[in-house]
């Protein structure tokens, strides 16, 4: 009978175990399979997902390439999580513009968050936090808050063009040095004259290696497969990189914060943004530390999108003369001898068009910043779960065949037939003219501010002078830009190229001298504290 007894429960451990095993054979043979209802995508393996399959770098142009064949809406797998890539207008409409108020959170970003200590706004997730930063971000970007800089940024702007007369072997970083100064002005209330030893090259190191180390598929998938981050750092580099860029981006933005808050100490205001954040720090419960990082993030935002847009705008001029001759005989129609003024724009619809083809061509942030699902949502028929990672393929959007005639050629001539520069028949359903600033309640904040540095600065360089590729025998002009072209990473831009930049006579540039001298009491309410091999430059240049 005991033998009976331990037979039966021998048989029953058995069974146990075998069902036990077969439930957790069937649990991770679902781990990284693409479930039932999910957008289509490549084929996945057991675990795995298309963690194999996922681009190290130039991310948009490969998902660009899967949404021409999955669909304006796929997914991928990485382990247990869910991606899925939007690369549709219509898509970005319902899922990111419509249901903002649950596809507007950010991904839980380890390595952002060893960086920041959270304090991101760009990348924080949607809560009440998020919710003050990002009004008081607002604050300072509404129009009449704008236009209250307009002095500065016109200041900037005509050294931009001083500087390229001076040295225009250097443009790549006069336009670095153009728009990161601004963007201290406007923001911290300081500037830099130079590029060199400067605030300016300190931002952009830093700010380079936090997108390369942020694009995705450019690191281990740690939020996806959370047990990575167990690993120990003698195997895992990224610990040990977050924690240097943590310091050294922390040491900059305190700083420039400390500085301003001295200035206000000492009445020397000269109506930085940051002021007014000091000025309502109790109102707005904001602390110190996330004072410094609203201001770092504007800086971040702000200037490394213009320097984008910037450097590949020359260089597509380089190379497309044709452009430049319909460019300047519309703005000598309007504009004439005089520098021109921001009202002036309005009145110039080819240049609107070629700065829109230049976002269109080659956008600063090609797939903008992840968005996360914080409820289960279905359309267009399919199934998006909770936790899901959403990415906005700007890049995929604007170089749709479907939507755009030879989507690979520059071609400002497509705005002047069609609003959104879509070809004939074309279903414009979503798009806007500000897609590459994202969407949702996660679009940028700073679109006006942006749009005026943009307009401004296209305006002005098409006024003064040409542009000729000097590389030619590395290039064919006849042979459209390739991807290849540009660094890859999170926000990206050209690589570096040569050109030949001329004033377009001597009239432009004398009046361009003259507004430069003209512009220095400007300045000077924003060097309060230069070096003294700063001030040296100032008074030499």
């Amino acid at each position: 009978m005991d033998n009976d007894n331990s037979n039966v429960l021998s048989l029953l451990t058995y069974t146990c175990l075998a069902l036990g095993g077969m439930f957790i054979l069937n649990k991770l043979r679902k781990i990284g399979s693409r479930g039932s209802g999910l957008p289509p995508g490549p084929p996945t393996l057991p675990l795995m997902g298309n963690i194999h399959q996922f681009p190290t770098e130039y991310t948009a142009v490969k998902f660009s390439q899967w949404g021409n064949e999955y669909g304006g809406l796929f997914s991928l797998k990485i382990g247990p999580g869910t991606i899925v890539v939007v690369t549709s207008p219509r898509f970005v409409k319902e899922l990111i513009d419509r249901r903002g108020t649950t596809t507007g959170s950010r991904p839980h970003f380890r390595m952002l968050q060893i960086i920041t200590d959270g304090l991101n706004v760009g990348m924080m997730p949607y809560g009440p936090t998020w919710k003050n930063t990002r009004k008081a971000i607002q604050m300072f970007l509404t129009k009449e808050a704008c236009m209250r800089h307009l002095p500065i940024e016109r200041a900037e702007a005509i050294q931009l063009l001083y500087d390229m007369i001076k040295q225009p072997e250097n443009t790549f970083t006069h336009i670095q040095r153009h728009a990161t100064s601004l963007i201290l002005s406007v923001v911290f209330g300081v500037r830099s004259p130079r590029y060199e030893n400067s605030t300016v090259t300190e931002f952009i190191e830093v700010q380079h290696e936090v997108e390369a180390l942020l694009e995705p598929g450019a690191h281990p998938p740690i939020d996806l497969m959370p047990i990575l981050e167990y690993i120990p750092e003698r195997w895992a580099s990224w610990k040990g990189i977050c924690r240097g860029l943590r310091t050294k981006q922390q040491e900059l933005y305190f700083r420039l914060r400390d500085k301003c808050e001295a200035r206000i100490r000492e009445n020397r205001r000269n109506g930085s943004f940051m002021e007014s954040l000091f000025d309502q720090q109790e109102k707005l419960g904001l602390t110190r530390d996330i004072i410094g990082y609203i201001g770092g993030v504007s800086l971040e935002g702000g200037s490394v999108t213009a320097v984008s847009h910037l450097q590949t705008f020359v260089l597509l001029m380089a190379y497309h003369p044709e452009i430049q001759a319909k460019a300047h005989q519309e703005l000598d129609q309007v504009v004439g001898q005089r520098l021109p003024t921001l009202e002036d724009y309005d009145h110039l619809p080819y240049i609107q068009a070629i700065a829109r083809e230049v976002h269109r061509f080659y956008p600063a942030v090609p797939m903008g910043l992840p968005h996360e699902s914080t409820s289960d949502e279905t359309v267009g028929g399919y199934f998006i779960p909770k936790g899901s990672t959403i990415f906005m393929n700007i890049y995929g959007i604007y170089h749709s065949e479907e939507h755009f005639d030879e989507p690979e050629v520059f071609n400002p001539d497509r705005y002047m037939q069609s609003e959104f520069g879509t070809k004939p028949g074309a279903d414009t359903t979503g798009f806007r003219n500000d897609l590459h600033f994202g969407g949702g309640r996660r679009i940028c904040p700073g679109i006006l501010l942006g749009d005026i540095m943009v307009s401004m600065n296209v305006m002005n360089l098409l006024w003064a002078f040409n542009f000729e590729a000097t590389d030619l025998e590395k290039r064919d002009p006849r042979i459209p830009i390739k991807h290849t072209d540009f660094v890859s990473g999170l926000a990206t831009g050209p690589n570096p190229y040569k050109c030949n930049i001329q004033p377009r006579n001597q009239g432009i540039e004398d009046t361009i001298r003259d507004e430069y001298t003209l512009s220095r009491p400007i300045f000077s309410m924003f060097e309060h504290e230069l070096s003294d091999e700063e001030k040296t430059f100032v008074k030499n240049w």
